[in-house]
């Protein structure tokens, strides 16, 4: 237990990315360890893939339907489980800073949504392509979809966001996430298309949960309102709506032009209202 507490600290105390970083890591040892018994015993290690991994063959998909989940904790390469491991321990603390005016219970239950719903849109993007024929007789495995929605979040949550790199300094986190998204498609330049259009299918998801707020939004003009009850009215007259609205103009004005464009009082004022929401939301 003491273990598991101190890897929960280095994963900035999130219950949900050390689970997620945890679980890669514990299938990925279990998928070496049992191939190389298999190896020995003169047996075929690959058919670990009819089983974890997500299949092009739609009829084979239908058979084993649970691989469009267990797809995206399964890494049978070493290199492929550290650069998907390492990319999601940093973007996954970067997307819990950038939702920092949600309560703990929100960011851990986002984080987990996005990680889940990136994987989905990526397995799901891999199947069509293969009807396509973009694919045939390979199998998709890995968190690269699910990692690249969590980095299309955080380049589009807090692009100006500075981190310091070694032998490099001050970066900003849009550069950064745009850099990894880059090397993660060059490296995939050997691979199917459909494996390839797994990985747009996760950016895809991230961008579109990043920007949904502002894509529904028109569509609302053309739904019919629903009249406020009372206690929605007496919300209201509290002022709970108008300080979410205000915590969302300094959160805009913060993606926009970065921290340091915030007055000293608006930064107050941004500590405060992200309190006093925390604690309504808990």
């Amino acid at each position: 237990m003491d273990f598991i507490d101190r890897f929960r600290r280095l994963c900035g105390g999130s219950r949900t990315l050390s689970t997620l970083i945890g679980v890669n890591i514990v299938i990925g040892v279990i998928l070496w360890t049992t191939s190389a018994v298999m190896r020995m015993t003169h047996h075929d290690p690959t058919q670990f893939a009819m089983f974890m991994a997500l299949p092009s063959s739609f009829a084979e998909f239908i058979r084993h339907p649970w691989t469009l989940a267990t797809y995206m904790v399964t890494q049978f390469s070493l290199l492929h489980l550290l650069f998907n491991v390492l990319w999601l321990y940093w973007f996954g603390q970067f997307m819990l800073i950038s939702a920092a005016e949600m309560s703990n219970r929100s960011r851990e239950r986002n984080l987990l949504m996005i990680y889940a719903g990136g994987g989905l849109a990526g397995g799901m993007a891999y199947i069509l392509a293969s009807l396509c024929g973009a694919s045939a007789g390979a199998y998709l495995c890995g968190a690269s979809a699910s990692v690249l929605a969590i980095m299309s979040v955080v380049a589009l949550k807090m692009p100006d966001y500075e981190i310091t790199l070694f032998l490099i300094g001050r970066v900003k986190v849009k550069w950064f996430a745009i850099i990894c998204i880059l090397i993660t498609l060059i490296g995939t330049g050997g691979a199917s298309a459909a494996g390839s259009v797994a990985h747009l299918g996760g950016i895809a998801f991230g961008v579109f949960h990043s920007l949904r707020d502002k894509i529904t939004r028109p569509l609302s003009l053309f739904t019919p309102r629903k009249k406020m009850n009372v206690k929605a009215m007496v919300k209201a007259s509290q002022g709970r709506l108008s300080d979410s609205d205000r915590l969302d103009e300094l959160l805009d004005k913060i993606r926009l032009s970065g921290f340091d464009s915030l007055t000293e009082r608006e930064r107050k004022e941004l500590n405060a209202l992200s309190a006093r929401l925390r604690q309504e939301n808990k």
